[in-house]
């Protein structure tokens, strides 16, 4: 994931509040869901990490959990392409925010994976959860 990626994370309405502003690093989160939508020209995207984040909501607290899964939806998607999808393209994921709130966002690279523009993008669900400890 690009630095772009890791400022838009840790900015208070996505991930900020929960992790103190640092967002865990780009390696330690997983991309395991990519729902798109053409009736509403949106992309959902959910990641799945083991960096517990340090302010927990207090359902959270007292609890066991050691993993957290947290979904971006990008809305108003132009410009979509998918040239390929496999679990090499899951690994790389990169965004590069525009003049005007828009985005860049690939998945995988230029010639194999999914590429696609957006006009907002919004944290849409979060959820912590106790995983095995063989990540």
């Amino acid at each position: 994931m690009s630095a772009e990626w890791s400022q838009l994370l840790a900015s208070a309405e996505y991930l900020g509040e929960l992790y103190d502003g640092t967002p865990p690093p780009t390696d330690a989160c997983d991309l395991f869901y990519v729902h798109i939508d053409e009736r509403e020209n949106s992309v959902t995207l959910g990641f799945d990490t083991r960096a517990f984040p340090a302010n927990l909501p207090p359902e959270w607290r007292g609890k066991d959990f050691n993993a957290f899964e947290f979904h971006l939806f990008f809305t108003g998607v132009t410009d979509l392409r998918v040239t390929g999808w496999g679990a090499s393209e899951a690994k790389t994921t990169a965004l590069t925010a525009q003049d005007g709130g828009r985005f860049d966002v690939t998945l995988g690279s230029e010639t194999s994976g999914i590429t696609f523009r957006a006009a907002a993008a919004r944290l849409s669900r979060t959820r912590a959860y106790l995983a095995s400890n063989n990540p």
